[in-house]
């Protein structure tokens, strides 16, 4: 039996209170501490668009929506397919439907690659005094001569003179593939024919429904615009 310090009343040994007064019945039972239950937690809801931890499929949502197509990138690699003045075109044949060059452009070309040819070979003799007419005779042949290596040159390799690239013109066969050597110098050579007949053969590219000259009808030719 133990007896409470408070009021003396008599309680069972295994008590930690008075059954009277219910005060401690010793100071280690005061000073013990009260321990709490731990609460039950809850769990957190589950977002609505995660998927279900046994699988199940989740509603789609309004992020699951399809991306419209993108564009592609821009700008693009590489330059423009048609930009404006002097351009080389480095593709064998312009793309697209063809357009024919007319008598007046192609007339435009003709005097730049003339005036070119012309200060190339003259630059030269302005440095040097005057000449025998036998000298000038012999520089006129070698004038032509550099002319239609020229024409070949530029035409068989690249399709195109300096001054058709200045007027974005581009020589290519009848079936649209591109130029050769000897179609080149079938070309240039049958120029000398169109100039014979009182350059009658230059000005049928005026009326011919492909804008033909009677050089390109020799040599199977079309002149293009791009």
């Amino acid at each position: 039996m133990e007896h409470c310090p408070a009021c003396g009343a008599e309680n069972d040994e295994s008590a930690a209170f008075c059954r009277k007064c219910g005060k401690p019945l010793s100071v280690a039972a005061a000073a013990a501490p009260r321990t709490e239950q731990p609460q039950p937690t809850t769990p957190a809801p589950r977002p609505p668009d995660r998927p279900d931890d046994r699988g199940a499929p989740r509603e789609p949502g309004p992020l699951d929506a399809p991306l419209p197509p993108q564009p592609p990138p821009y700008p693009p690699t590489g330059l423009p397919g048609n930009l404006p003045g002097f351009g080389y075109q480095p593709k064998g044949v312009p793309a697209g439907p063809p357009v024919y060059a007319g008598f007046w452009i192609r007339l435009v070309a003709f005097a730049i690659d003339v005036l070119i040819v012309g200060l190339v070979f003259s630059w030269p003799l302005r440095f040097v005094g005057s000449f025998p007419k036998a000298v000038f005779a012999f520089a006129a042949v070698l004038y032509f001569g550099a002319f239609f290596t020229y024409f070949i040159l530029m035409t068989g390799h690249f399709g195109q003179t300096l001054g058709q690239m200045a007027m974005r013109l581009k020589v290519v066969r009848q079936d649209m593939t591109t130029v050769d050597y000897r179609v080149a110098a079938v070309r240039e050579f049958s120029m000398i024919l169109s100039a014979i007949i009182c350059y009658v053969g230059f000005f049928m590219a005026g009326f011919d429904s492909h804008k033909r000259a009677l050089h390109d009808m020799i040599a199977r030719t079309y002149v293009l615009r791009y």
